[in-house]
């Protein structure tokens, strides 16, 4: 999945605190989910049908705007660390009028979505959803600790008006194309459009990379977009590749529901601009000898690179995707596809090529530093011999294609179940519980199995919690293995279903 650094307007505030637990001091914060608020119309507003997750280092919280209808405020009492929060499509905002009446409006979501942010003993830590309602800038800020929804009042023009062509723009104006969507602009005599400039971090790439085996099954989304070459062991190089916006203009993409330039992925169930990344490996001739891809799911603004005078807070997201001027985006190297497969190339040192809009479907300001090259050592490989899941790890060797590090989840071993009938099974999503970066493994029968054996092999589905859908199996029994994705960290999965 893709995380990624950011901060929202409107108000998670979280609140630190030490409290007492069989006389052991634990450190707390307590998170207060804020619901209603008022405008400086006067009017109020209340929040409905939200779904908000909180992601931290132990635990996956889901508030749940309907779970009282009545209630006003929702809370979870939460340990200190890195936390990011997501609010999830269907959300609506309703307005409570004078006459005790409750109206229905259309709003619109300004807040980059998810946050991430910090939760710290006896402090708080401030982020903010921000909403647009017509002409009502609302805030729902009572409380101490809120997480604090702003509806902002129109009051005026927008510092820019985004558009697709001239057409849109006020007299006098240009439509300077960053992207799939640009901005009105006003251009002097002899001015051009700014434009963006996107480049590739060739130390990001670097000190990212590893060698690794994992298993895909055939209905695999990697194989079906054709990430790598059949399913089965593969051999793969994974590393990041972070694309900093160097020039003078954000690169703008859009909503990847409403623009052309993007594809949905039935598969992966998003959409995906095709092409934006292009992976080779060259031996000591020149010679391409492995191919790789990535299709841009969500291009963000991850992190600042210290331009000066570029923006200081980030602005789009995966409902709005770009890249501000003095950010970068960050695909990291777990996510999907982000891998070049190298099953089959014989060792030896190589170069890993990585180009960026290679077909200069974006406009720049500069295709001449869209490339870069970085040397790799591929090793000897040593055929890898399926081990007993249920074992210790003896090496920190990471994902859901691993046999080691597994465990039997509590009440799911040998679980009978009508053959052929689908069954779905998860924790945390919102059933069962999650805590950490657990994955879950289904085999068929009363005991643990390999990768390649699976019936279905999850890591994230919501946030970090895992959910996986499979058929009963002609044997009328199945199995749950739970563990984390790093071997040797703690993680919760109670294991339920939704």
């Amino acid at each position: 999945m893709k995380l990624t650094k950011f901060a929202l307007f409107g108000m998670i505030a979280l609140a630190g605190c030490v409290g007492e637990e069989e006389g052991k001091e634990e450190q707390t914060g307590q998170i207060e989910l804020n619901l209603i608020g008022s405008a400086a119309s006067g009017n109020a507003y209340r929040l409905r049908d939200g779904i908000v997750m909180v992601q931290g280092p132990q635990d996956t919280i889901f508030f749940d705007t309907e779970d009282d209808p009545n209630r006003f405020r929702l809370s979870a009492a939460v340990p200190p660390g890195g936390y990011y929060t997501f609010l999830q499509e269907g959300w609506r905002l309703e307005r409570l009028n004078l006459d005790s009446s409750i109206e229905p409006v259309e709003a619109q979501l300004l807040s980059p979505n998810p946050v991430w942010f910090d939760v710290f003993a006896n402090q708080n830590t401030t982020v903010a959803l921000r909403f647009r309602v017509g002409a009502d800038d609302v805030v729902l800020d009572q409380g101490s600790f809120d997480i604090v929804i702003e509806v902002e009042e129109e009051q005026g023009p927008a510092e820019s008006v985004l558009c697709t062509d001239d057409s849109e723009c006020g007299a006098g104006e240009t439509c300077c194309l960053a992207g799939f969507m640009g901005t009105c602009t006003g251009l002097g005599p002899g001015e051009t459009c700014p434009l963006p400039d996107l480049t590739v971090s060739a130390d990001e790439a670097q000190l990212s990379l590893s060698i690794g085996h994992e298993a895909f099954p055939a209905d695999s989304c990697a194989i079906v977009e054709g990430c790598v070459g059949g399913a089965g062991d593969r051999r793969l190089m994974r590393f990041s590749t972070e694309t900093p916006n160097v020039g003078g203009a954000d690169l703008i993409l859009g909503d990847p529901t409403l623009v052309e330039g993007f594809e949905f992925s039935s598969c992966h169930g998003h959409y995906h601009f095709e092409g934006y990344a292009r992976y080779e490996l060259l031996d000591g001739t020149g010679a391409v000898v492995a191919t790789g891809h990535k299709q841009a799911f969500c291009l963000l603004d991850s992190s600042p690179v210290g331009i000066p005078g570029s923006p200081t807070t980030p602005r789009y997201h995966c409902g709005f995707q770009g890249i501000q001027r003095g950010w970068s985006d960050i695909y990291g190297a777990g996510l999907d596809c982000q891998w070049v497969d190298i099953t089959g190339v014989v060792p030896g040192d190589y170069d890993l090529r990585i180009t960026i809009n290679a077909d200069r479907t974006l406009p720049e300001s500069d295709y001449g530093n869209n490339t870069i090259e970085v040397p790799v050592t591929i090793p000897e490989d040593v055929p890898a011999v399926p081990g007993d899941p249920l074992a210790a790890c003896s090496s920190p060797v990471g994902g859901e294609g691993r046999d080691c590090g597994w465990s039997i989840a509590p009440g799911h071993e040998g679980v009978a179940c009508a053959p052929g009938a689908p069954i779905t099974v998860g924790c945390g999503c919102p059933a069962g519980t999650c805590g950490g970066d657990p994955m879950l493994r289904v085999c068929d029968g009363a005991s643990g199995c390999a990768a390649l054996e699976a019936l279905a092999s999850v890591d994230d589905a919501c946030g970090y919690c895992p959910q996986a859908s499979f058929v009963c199996p002609e044997s009328g029994v199945y199995t749950v293995l739970v563990a984390s994705f790093d071997p040797f960290s703690s993680f919760t999965c109670d294991v339920s279903a939704p």
